[in-house]
């Protein structure tokens, strides 16, 4: 049962904004039957809000309603497992592997390169082989489940830590507490693009030094809605085709920076 936690219909402010095309503007009311979903990043981040304006729109063409349920990353797939959410906005094609039980929309929402930073000069993501042999002491952000499986499997556990936001790895970079730093390269990105010029000024020598993995992200659904993953993806692939996903990752760029 959800308690306290925040849920945002289709009708939500954050979603508000969206003009859905004449073919989604004719279709009936939504049924009673709607999708709840969550993501592995909070409600105001600007991909989060990206992909609940996309979902909003193809869910509504399908003629369904569009929910998000706000929850700690780490907290988000167990919600789809026990049923208490339909699916989640975005994970990485090679999820699957880790959770069989889920379904994937076979439909990618974009591409995804998970990636390797540093401060120190010459430092470089080679091999893992390399970093075990160096002894790195290596981070991730928490609800990366990829990443943490990934590390936990290549290095040492002694050699691993995690911290909860991408400015606590970068401080702990710049304070040396860290050897390299690794997240989703959008969401670095995002971040780097959303600090002021003196931010990024004080943030000196950290750079991208290595791809760990390139993939690509889709949603999830929980097994008892395996039979809308293909209507879910042939939707999502018309919006991209009209421009539309595009559309609504500007939109909720633009929203963001406004509000800083």
């Amino acid at each position: 049962m959800l308690t306290r936690r925040q849920v945002l219909v289709a009708s939500a402010a954050s979603a508000a904004s969206i003009t859905l095309p004449a073919a989604a503007a004719n279709l009936p009311a939504p049924t009673a039957d709607t999708l709840r979903f969550v993501f592995s990043r909070p409600l105001d981040n600007p991909r989060t809000q990206w992909l609940i304006r996309v979902y909003t729109q193809v869910t509504a063409e399908l003629g369904l309603g569009f929910a998000f349920i706000e929850v700690p990353p780490k907290r988000a797939t167990a919600m789809v497992l026990h049923g208490d959410a339909d699916g989640e906005l975005g994970r990485t094609f090679e999820y699957q592997l880790l959770y069989p039980t889920l379904v994937r929309v076979p439909e990618p929402n974009n591409a995804v390169r998970f990636a390797a930073y540093a401060t120190r000069p010459g430092l470089r993501f080679d091999s893992w082989q390399a970093l075990r042999a160096g002894g790195m002491r290596c981070e991730y952000r928490l609800g990366i489940v990829e990443l943490e499986h990934m590390l936990m499997r290549e290095l040492p556990a002694t050699r691993v830590s995690a911290i909860n936001a991408i400015s606590q790895g970068v401080k702990k970079l710049q304070l040396g507490r860290t050897d390299l730093y690794f997240d989703v390269e959008e969401a670095v990105s995002d971040y780097l693009y959303f600090l002021g010029p003196e931010q990024r000024q004080a943030l000196g020598a950290m750079r991208q030094v290595g791809v760990v993995l390139t993939t690509t992200g889709h949603a999830y659904l929980n097994s008892t809605r395996a039979a809308l993953a293909p209507q879910l993806a042939a939707t999502l692939a018309r919006l991209k085709r009209q421009g539309d996903v595009q559309r609504h990752l500007l939109a909720a760029l633009a929203a963001y920076k406004a509000r800083l």
